[in-house]
């Protein structure tokens, strides 16, 4: 029997030392070297040294867009802001300050408006066409902590063409950018930033792609019905008179009291419970008017936590709130504006 091991042993060394010497041979034979270009291409993307371009000072693209822009369309892109804002000179502060000759005047122009800490910092700079152009792309990351809620134009071509008819709103309007100024703009932005920006985008949607649609269905319920659960949980020891607090945030856009008028957002009372979309008088947004059911705890959970993923296409700006026990004791103040509350959870025993 020990003959039999040793034959066995001595078979697999020798094959672990045969293995050893080929891998040697093959290394001489064939030496290993870096490839001057990958094998595989994948679409639309770059290596790091192709997509790292001239760094040359970043321009914001708007800036070329801005001679061709439209102020009709401006006008129209400022609907959206008519809520919180006025236009016209002389105008009153609403939510935000009174916009009339807005481009070139300093950061906080207005001495009658209480701004935020995050714009009052930047006080001594002026709305120059890029400035502007910033807030617009994203209010909080230009300003962190601005009281704006607004989450901001993506497109350029909307953000000039806002720009251009905020222009307009001036006995003296700013003078347009210089052919040199807006070059400057078109070449930096489409060569350098966007293709590193396209290749980004291509390889996030073929990941999206591959996974996103199988998995998507399956998360959204399972987050649907774990959002139900933890914000009744929390509802359950909330505090109404902390809901009331936090709805001070809303008061701008909606009344609560029982027969109160509709604002720029429906009245609220009697919300908890009744239909989606369905107070009279008011005229919902499509993405709104297309939800079928009541508001329920869970989906006021949902829509009060993000606006625009509950209901994507919505008119509400408020961008959600994201602390769970500030939203669980809102909807339980919005519960109690009501003849007939809701029956609350009940408390596991």
């Amino acid at each position: 029997m020990s003959l039999e091991l040793n034959k066995i042993a001595a078979a697999v060394l020798t094959g672990g030392v045969i293995a050893m010497a080929s891998g040697f041979a093959a290394h001489l034979l064939v030496p290993e070297h870096e490839l001057e270009e990958s094998v595989y291409h994948v679409a639309g993307l770059e290596s790091a040294t192709d997509a790292t371009v001239d760094e040359g000072p970043t321009v914001d693209p708007v800036l070329a867009l801005l001679a061709d822009a439209n102020v009709e369309d401006g006008q129209g892109v400022a609907k959206k802001c008519t809520a919180c804002h006025t236009f016209e000179e002389g105008g009153a502060n609403k939510v935000g300050p009174n916009l009339y000759g807005i481009v070139g005047a300093k950061v906080g122009h207005r001495d009658d408006f209480s701004y935020s800490d995050g714009l009052l910092g930047s006080a001594s700079e002026t709305w120059t066409y890029e400035a502007l152009s910033a807030f617009l792309a994203n209010p909080k990351d230009y300003a962190p902590g601005t009281k704006m809620s607004f989450a901001g134009i993506s497109k350029p071509a909307d953000r000039a063409a806002l720009i251009a008819y905020l222009r307009s709103l001036s006995a003296s309007p700013l003078p347009l950018p210089s052919p040199e100024e807006s070059n400057a703009s078109a070449a930096p932005a489409e060569g350098a930033a966007s293709t590193v920006a396209e290749a980004a985008s291509d390889a996030a949607s073929a990941v999206a792609e591959a996974a996103g649609s199988a998995v998507g269905a399956v998360t959204d319920a399972a987050e649907a019905v774990a959002g139900a659960a933890a914000v009744t949980a929390l509802m359950i020891t909330g505090d109404a008179e902390n809901g009331q607090k936090v709805a001070r945030k809303c008061a701008a856009c909606h009344s609560f009291d029982e027969g109160g008028p509709n604002k720029v957002g429906p009245n609220l009372y009697g919300v908890v419970g009744a239909d989606i979309a369905n107070h009279e008088g008011y005229r919902y947004s499509d993405a709104l008017a297309a939800k079928e059911g009541a508001w329920d705890f869970g989906s006021l959970d949902s829509y009060l936590k993000s606006p625009k993923e509950f209901a994507p296409g919505t008119k509400m700006t408020f961008a959600g709130i994201s602390n769970d026990q500030d939203r669980a004791d809102l909807i339980l103040y919005l519960r109690s504006l009501s003849a007939s509350p809701a029956p609350l959870p009940e408390k596991d025993s």
